[in-house]
Protein backbone atom coordinates (compact mmCIF):
# COMPACT_ATOMS: atom_id res chain seq x y z
CA UNK A 1 0.00 0.00 0.00
CA UNK A 2 1.31 3.17 -1.01
CA UNK A 3 1.77 6.46 1.33
CA UNK A 4 -1.61 8.52 1.26
CA UNK A 5 -0.51 12.22 -0.48
CA UNK A 6 -1.12 15.17 1.90
CA UNK A 7 -3.78 17.27 1.85
CA UNK A 8 -3.08 20.67 -0.09
CA UNK A 9 -3.49 23.73 2.83
CA UNK A 10 -6.42 25.25 0.55
CA UNK A 11 -8.85 22.26 1.04
CA UNK A 12 -8.59 22.40 5.26
CA UNK A 13 -11.67 24.81 6.35
CA UNK A 14 -13.17 26.83 9.07
CA UNK A 15 -16.86 27.51 9.43
CA UNK A 16 -17.35 31.07 9.63
CA UNK A 17 -19.06 30.93 12.88
CA UNK A 18 -16.16 29.12 14.73
CA UNK A 19 -13.70 31.40 12.89
CA UNK A 20 -15.62 34.79 14.34
CA UNK A 21 -15.74 33.38 17.20
CA UNK A 22 -11.60 32.47 17.37
CA UNK A 23 -10.77 36.12 16.00
CA UNK A 24 -13.31 37.91 18.21
CA UNK A 25 -14.70 39.30 15.36
CA UNK A 26 -19.01 39.98 15.05
CA UNK A 27 -20.60 37.55 12.29
CA UNK A 28 -22.01 41.05 11.00
CA UNK A 29 -18.00 42.36 10.47
CA UNK A 30 -17.26 39.03 8.83
CA UNK A 31 -20.18 39.22 6.57
CA UNK A 32 -19.31 42.01 5.24
CA UNK A 33 -15.88 41.29 4.98
CA UNK A 34 -16.27 38.60 3.05
CA UNK A 35 -17.71 40.69 -0.24
CA UNK A 36 -13.76 41.03 -0.60
CA UNK A 37 -12.79 37.64 -0.63
CA UNK A 38 -13.21 34.93 -3.71
CA UNK A 39 -16.13 32.72 -3.42
CA UNK A 40 -14.23 29.41 -3.99
CA UNK A 41 -10.63 30.44 -3.18
CA UNK A 42 -11.27 32.03 -0.22
CA UNK A 43 -14.74 30.74 1.00
CA UNK A 44 -17.62 28.68 -0.22
CA UNK A 45 -20.70 27.59 0.76
CA UNK A 46 -22.10 24.09 2.32
CA UNK A 47 -24.91 22.72 0.74
CA UNK A 48 -28.58 22.37 2.32
CA UNK A 49 -31.77 22.17 1.58
CA UNK A 50 -32.26 25.79 2.70
CA UNK A 51 -32.38 28.94 0.36
CA UNK A 52 -28.75 29.42 -0.89
CA UNK A 53 -28.23 32.63 1.18
CA UNK A 54 -28.97 30.42 4.53
CA UNK A 55 -26.32 27.90 3.47
CA UNK A 56 -23.39 27.96 5.85
CA UNK A 57 -20.42 29.43 5.15
CA UNK A 58 -16.55 28.24 5.48
CA UNK A 59 -13.50 29.76 4.70
CA UNK A 60 -10.16 27.94 3.48
CA UNK A 61 -6.73 27.93 5.36
CA UNK A 62 -5.56 30.71 2.16
CA UNK A 63 -8.86 32.60 2.96
CA UNK A 64 -7.91 32.61 6.72
CA UNK A 65 -4.63 33.43 6.11
CA UNK A 66 -5.02 36.52 3.61
CA UNK A 67 -7.98 37.66 6.28
CA UNK A 68 -5.34 37.76 9.16
CA UNK A 69 -2.88 39.18 7.38
CA UNK A 70 -5.35 41.94 5.66
CA UNK A 71 -6.74 42.91 9.45
CA UNK A 72 -3.15 42.63 10.41
CA UNK A 73 -3.58 40.24 13.21
CA UNK A 74 -0.58 37.11 14.47
CA UNK A 75 -0.97 33.95 13.83
CA UNK A 76 -1.71 33.59 17.91
CA UNK A 77 -4.61 35.07 17.84
CA UNK A 78 -6.27 32.24 15.78
CA UNK A 79 -7.86 30.79 19.18
CA UNK A 80 -10.76 31.07 21.52
CA UNK A 81 -10.82 33.90 23.87
CA UNK A 82 -12.33 32.62 27.31
CA UNK A 83 -11.89 34.08 30.26
CA UNK A 84 -13.21 32.75 34.20
CA UNK A 85 -15.51 35.16 36.18
CA UNK A 86 -17.91 34.91 39.18
CA UNK A 87 -21.61 35.47 39.15
CA UNK A 88 -21.81 38.37 41.09
CA UNK A 89 -25.64 38.38 40.77
CA UNK A 90 -28.55 38.64 38.35
CA UNK A 91 -31.49 40.03 36.46
CA UNK A 92 -35.17 40.00 36.30
CA UNK A 93 -34.27 39.35 32.90
CA UNK A 94 -33.39 35.79 32.50
CA UNK A 95 -31.59 35.94 29.57
CA UNK A 96 -28.48 37.94 31.59
CA UNK A 97 -26.44 37.86 34.30
CA UNK A 98 -24.17 40.15 36.05
CA UNK A 99 -20.67 38.56 36.27
CA UNK A 100 -17.06 39.86 37.83
CA UNK A 101 -14.71 39.82 35.65
CA UNK A 102 -11.28 40.78 36.23
CA UNK A 103 -12.76 42.79 38.76
CA UNK A 104 -15.43 44.50 36.85
CA UNK A 105 -18.97 43.67 36.96
CA UNK A 106 -20.05 42.78 33.31
CA UNK A 107 -23.61 42.15 31.73
CA UNK A 108 -23.16 38.45 30.21
CA UNK A 109 -25.67 36.70 28.08
CA UNK A 110 -27.25 33.16 28.58
CA UNK A 111 -29.54 30.85 28.39
CA UNK A 112 -31.42 30.92 31.55
CA UNK A 113 -30.25 32.08 34.80
CA UNK A 114 -32.30 30.46 37.44
CA UNK A 115 -29.71 27.66 37.60
CA UNK A 116 -26.88 30.22 38.50
CA UNK A 117 -26.30 30.88 41.94
CA UNK A 118 -23.97 33.77 43.29
CA UNK A 119 -20.22 33.36 43.47
CA UNK A 120 -20.17 30.07 41.29
CA UNK A 121 -17.62 30.12 38.86
CA UNK A 122 -18.19 30.60 35.29
CA UNK A 123 -16.49 30.46 31.85
CA UNK A 124 -17.41 33.44 29.75
CA UNK A 125 -16.25 33.98 26.13
CA UNK A 126 -16.27 37.46 23.73
CA UNK A 127 -17.76 36.31 20.50
CA UNK A 128 -17.27 40.20 18.92
CA UNK A 129 -20.07 41.86 20.42
CA UNK A 130 -20.54 40.97 23.86
CA UNK A 131 -19.71 38.18 26.63
CA UNK A 132 -21.74 34.61 26.46
CA UNK A 133 -21.86 32.24 28.86
CA UNK A 134 -19.82 28.98 27.73
CA UNK A 135 -21.38 26.21 29.19
CA UNK A 136 -24.75 26.01 31.16
CA UNK A 137 -24.87 24.28 34.44
CA UNK A 138 -27.44 21.05 34.68
CA UNK A 139 -28.14 21.25 38.16
CA UNK A 140 -28.75 24.45 40.35
CA UNK A 141 -24.80 25.59 40.91
CA UNK A 142 -23.18 22.35 39.70
CA UNK A 143 -21.91 21.80 36.30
Amino acid sequence: MGSIPPIPTNFITMKEKELSIALGLSRDFMKEIRTSYVEGEDWTRIESNKPKVLWEVQWTLDGVNKLRSNLGMKESVLMPKVKEGVVSGKYSNTRMLKVLIDGKDESVICRDNTKFIKGMKVNIRWDGIRWCISRHPRFNGKY
